[in-house]
């Protein structure tokens, strides 16, 4: 199993206000690559990395797809061993529900950090993103890291 790193919690707000910061972006900054992003952080390791060459939601979608995952959690899912949501620590990853859309973040010290995109894009095509806080209680799935 892959250890927390040295000085990881630095890295990872580091991360959070990376893509906080970043206009969204399919494959560059969406809930997808700041979680692998946030891995990264702790671990000092790649997650996936082969889920990362996407430039659209629909092309993401295909990716996984011809990876045998239908949804974030299942690619989490194939590497990360889950835990108890009310287990999960600042560094953990999870996996909550908005609407009928699964998204997956980070667990911070304020919730769980997702970084949304909402299909709509300004005049320079960048969609419209934030990075939410949901609470812990919205999680559906917790994996450890580290």
């Amino acid at each position: 199993m892959t250890s927390r790193r040295p000085s990881w919690q630095r890295r990872l707000n580091a991360v959070v206000e990376k893509h906080r910061d970043a206009p969204g972006e399919w494959g560059v900054s969406d809930c997808w690559i700041f979680a692998t992003d946030a891995y990264e952080a702790v671990t000092g390791d790649k997650l996936l990395p082969n889920l990362r060459c996407y430039r659209s939601e629909r092309g993401g979608y295909r990716l996984f797809s011809r990876h045998g995952f239908r949804t974030v959690g299942e690619a989490l899912a194939s590497t990360l061993d889950p835990i108890n949501k009310l287990g999960a620590k600042r560094g953990d990853l999870a996996v909550i529900k908005r609407g009928k859309i699964e998204s997956c973040g980070v667990v911070t010290s304020a919730g769980v950090a997702v970084k949304t995109l909402y299909g709509e894009s300004d005049a320079t095509g960048i969609e419209f993103s934030s990075l939410e806080y949901f609470p812990l209680s919205a999680i559906e799935t917790a994996f450890k890291v580290g």
